[in-house]
């Protein structure tokens, strides 16, 4: 397919680790045209990095956090040249990987040619009133939903009205809450009521969505990624703590053993990152980096 991938990314430092370099040495050979589009800073050597892929780089102010950076990207390129595209891909920096290359997902997908736009992975829908009141969704609840770290979306999408409107007045996004409830939350449910089918590359039909909290890929990496064969996997997975999700959380622990074991990502990439941007105190409890004597 002859595809456009657009890459939002951001670090408070403007720092680009390798980590980011891996994931598109395999994802730029899947698109004819990479659009890098940065949230605030970006230094000279995660300049230098993204060159390697591609020269169309966007640096824009740090607003409207994911949603206004996919905006940005879309608006640079123009409605008319987005539908000469088989396929316009969202991507961004919260996901790790690939632990399997890209082509199987790609070759799978291919063959779903009933699907108007499709993720790799979901989230379950969630009723409860503190979701209500925390994202905010217009829905009133949080429906099941295409997590938004890989979007795609094919031609007969985004040639529809329905699609090029839902950019075109797209509201500023002024919170991270409201980027979840206003868009990750409610796109998918949104364009499947206007008549456009969707699905995803990992199949949850067997889950039991209340072992699993809304979101498997953050809580049961080794579930999604091991069994289900994501490519890819959230970097909140190793600093997401206990009060975020009312759950234990060593899953971190057992998912970082199965990629230094029986995979070759070079974990290193991760704790690269990691060890610079997240509160060491989670680290050392997700990872389990203590003794009881």
């Amino acid at each position: 397919m002859k595809r456009l991938g657009i890459y939002f990314f951001f670090d408070k430092q403007g720092i680009v680790d390798r980590y980011v370099d891996y994931v598109l040495q395999d994802f730029h050979q899947h698109v004819e045209k990479l659009i890098v589009v940065c949230n605030g800073e970006l230094n000279e050597e995660g300049r230098k990095l993204f060159e390697k892929y591609t020269s169309d780089i966007i640096v824009r102010e740090n607003k409207g956090f994911d949603v206004w950076a996919y905006k940005t990207a879309l608006d640079s390129e123009g409605w008319d040249k987005l539908v000469t595209y088989d396929e316009v891909i969202l991507m961004n920096y919260t996901i790790m990987g690939p632990v399997y290359p890209l082509q199987e997902m790609f070759d799978t997908m291919d063959q779903r040619t009933e699907l108007d736009f499709w993720g790799i992975t979901k989230s379950f829908s969630l009723d409860s009133a503190i979701a209500q009141e925390l994202w905010q969704c217009p829905y009133g609840h949080i429906p099941q939903h295409i997590q938004s770290s890989f979007m795609s979306f094919r031609r007969s999408i985004v040639s529809s009205t329905v699609f090029q409107k839902y950019w075109d007045e797209m509201p500023m996004i002024k919170t991270y809450h409201e980027s979840g409830g206003k868009h990750e939350q409610f796109i998918t449910k949104y364009f499947e009521e206007n008549g456009f089918q969707w699905d995803c590359y990992t199949n949850y039909d067997d889950m039991d969505e209340k072992s699993f909290t809304s979101c498997p890929l953050i809580v049961a990496p080794l579930e999604v990624v091991k069994k289900r064969r994501s490519p890819f996997f959230k970097r909140r997975t190793f600093f997401t703590t206990k009060l975020d999700y009312e759950q234990s959380v060593p899953m971190a622990k057992e998912f970082l053993d199965f990629l230094e074991q029986e995979t070759s990502y070079d974990t290193s990439m991760i704790y690269c990152n990691l060890i610079r941007t997240c509160n060491q105190r989670d680290l050392v409890e997700n990872f389990l980096l203590f003794h009881i004597v």
